[in-house]
């Protein structure tokens, strides 16, 4: 069993590009977006706040024949693993890095190539199947991203998405350090993206919900300790643990808001990482919520919390960036972060349907 560490992350925030504005929006502390009406209601509109990302030149990372053959979700992850990539030194010393076939691609994301899909489907009602796009056909998978962004990085080993809610950034990182710990692959691209598009607005409208929406990409580099010591690269942490669960009672379009169902993810990730410590209880330096935005799951998320890490500190960044941003990848941006100077972050992740993940991040120690 190989051990996991983290050697690069970045991300694509409602903040802007890049791990400086996310620090920086994280400092601050402050809702990003701006309120609107939710689009497709005509009578009595709720206020909605959408998180989303601004514009920037995609060129300078990209060339326009690249761009052209990808959809703006497809874009986005590649992009954010491209700067990963380079924040790993990767893009300097690939030579020395593990060979293509022994990278793999995690991708997570909740509701996918939304706006190809609906720009498809308009097109075959209004003009018949006959005048089907095969472009927009091909751009609306899920999976579709996670292609494009394996064969930018010559990644030939498992390139695998998951849909898994505002938790499929977790459910991707959790299923890529596996793959590593079990030493199927040496380095991993993992995390999760997630536009807020009109369409995908008008349905989570139409189910209700958070009234805060954020969208966004992120992207952390995973390899096994061999592979990342051979090559002298910058550890930022330490993949030390995870657990996965599930509330077979929480409805399809709903978070879990039984405490006892978070409990038991987060006592599994702990027990995952105590391994590193000969058996020794993990001692945790801060919480990282997933604070979806339901009242009724958020609050058993912090007493699931207060009875699993009890006086532990606890944050959520969901308060700043909206339910969704990343597909909730921006908590393990964060977790990568912080893994220095708390020793052991402890990172939430829950889904619409019930399932559950944590992981548990620590400062590497050699």
């Amino acid at each position: 069993m190989s051990r996991v560490v983290i050697t690069g992350v970045s991300c694509l925030t409602p903040a802007g590009l890049g791990l400086e504005p996310f620090r920086s929006a994280v400092a601050a502390g402050l809702p990003l977006g701006a309120a609107r009406e939710e689009p497709g209601r005509r009578q009595r509109p709720r206020p909605l706040r959408v998180a989303k990302m601004p514009a920037f030149d995609r060129e300078k990372f990209l060339p326009a024949r690249k761009l052209r053959r990808m959809g703006e979700l497809s874009q986005i992850w590649t992009l954010v693993c491209l700067l990963a990539r380079a924040d790993a030194g990767l893009d300097r010393d690939e030579a020395t890095g593990p060979s293509p076939e022994r990278r793999g691609t995690f991708l997570g994301t909740g509701f996918g190539c939304t706006d190809t899909t609906w720009d498809y489907l308009a097109g075959m009602f209004q003009d018949g199947m006959a005048a089907a796009n095969p472009f927009l056909f091909s751009e609306s998978v899920a999976n579709a991203p996670a292609g494009h962004s394996a064969i930018e990085l010559d990644a030939r080993g498992t390139c695998v998405t998951l849909t898994s809610g505002d938790a499929s950034a977790a459910a991707a990182l959790a299923m890529a350090a596996l793959a590593l710990e079990q030493e199927r692959l040496d380095l991993a691209y993992c995390g999760g993206v997630e536009l807020m598009t009109v369409p995908l607005l008008r349905a989570l409208a139409a189910v209700g919900g958070p009234s805060f929406l954020g969208e966004g990409a992120a992207c952390l580099v995973l390899e096994t300790l061999h592979s990342a010591t051979q090559r002298g690269a910058r550890i930022l942490a330490e993949v030390a643990g995870f657990g996965m669960a599930s509330d077979s009672s929480a409805t399809p379009s709903s978070w879990t808001t039984h405490p006892e169902a978070l409990k038991e993810v987060m006592a599994r990730a702990l027990d995952s990482a105590s391994r590193l410590d000969e058996g020794r209880p993990v001692k945790l330096g801060k919480v990282l919520l997933h604070a979806c935005g339901c009242p009724a799951s958020d609050a058993a998320e912090r007493d699931a919390a207060e009875a699993v890490c009890p006086g532990v500190p606890r944050i959520s960044l969901t308060p700043i960036f909206g339910t969704h941003a990343a597909a909730g990848g921006l908590a393990l941006v964060a977790g990568a972060l912080e893994a220095e100077p708390a020793g052991q972050v402890l990172v939430n992740a829950h889904a619409w349907g019930g399932s559950a993940y944590s992981l548990v991040l620590r400062r590497f120690s050699g």
